[in-house]
């Protein structure tokens, strides 16, 4: 029993509203606007520029071979990819999601971007090689499995890595969930947020849930970091012999 968090709250057969096929096209853009909204007005896109920093210093990589799952709209790759021109740093990132809706909308953001591809995939069976990407980066996705099908993500992750990985994501507690819902009480318009927001904050995981997830999956040169007050934590991992 944890005093610091109500019990998780999740059921596969009831999704949040972006997670459905078929949802309104106009609601979906509107959630998506929001979470990127969000991202960059609370640190969120350089919260992953700076672990992107980190790997760069730990293993003196002088180009990037990136992989986002759960990419969402793309705003961390597109994100990443202003801060990489801007130190000219060579940088690829492929950014995946299992919704060929979302991808849509993302395209749209991301026409300008050739250091951007966009391709469909389901998080647990993704068709990439051992070692396919320098980095790997999942953020705000991972709440959105079950505890079996995030141990199969996470087992995914290291697979793909030849060097490290970074999954950030939201943090169960009680004092997140009472923030939020004032936030959604007093702020917050969209119906279809609302509604996502509140399910995203009781189906994140704890930081033990998380490490014991992790340490299921075979990773094991990790840490995870607490961030934003009690909103964030980020899983940051190498392999043992990074590019």
């Amino acid at each position: 029993m944890n005093v610091f968090a109500p019990a998780r709250s999740f059921d596969q057969n009831d999704p949040e509203l972006i997670d459905r096929p078929g949802m309104d096209r106009v609601l979906l853009r509107e959630e998506l606007q929001i979470l990127e909204d969000l991202n960059r007005r609370l640190c969120g896109h350089q919260l992953a520029i700076e672990y992107v920093q980190r790997f760069l210093r730990s293993t003196q990589t002088k180009s990037l071979d990136i992989v986002d799952l759960g990419t969402g709209a793309a705003d961390i790759p597109r994100a990443i990819a202003v801060w990489a021109r801007q130190r000219r740093i060579p940088v690829t990132i492929t950014a995946v999601d299992r919704s060929p809706e979302v991808l849509q909308i993302a395209g749209e953001s991301c026409r300008n971007w050739p250091d951007i591809r966009l391709e469909q995939h389901d998080l647990r069976a993704l068709p990439y090689a051992d070692g396919s990407f320098d980095l790997v980066l999942c953020s705000l996705a991972l709440h959105h499995f079950d505890s079996a099908d995030a141990i199969a993500i996470l087992r995914q992750i290291k697979k793909i890595s030849r060097g490290g990985y970074i999954v950030n994501d939201l943090r169960r507690n009680w004092l997140a969930i009472g923030s939020m819902e004032l936030l959604l009480q007093t702020i917050f318009r969209s119906r279809t947020f609302r509604h996502d927001a509140r399910k995203s904050c009781r189906a994140a995981f704890t930081v033990c849930e998380l490490r014991v997830l992790a340490e299921k999956a075979g990773l094991d040169n990790f840490q995870i970091h607490r961030h934003h007050g009690f909103f964030r934590m980020v899983l940051a991992g190498q392999n043992e012999q990074p590019k």
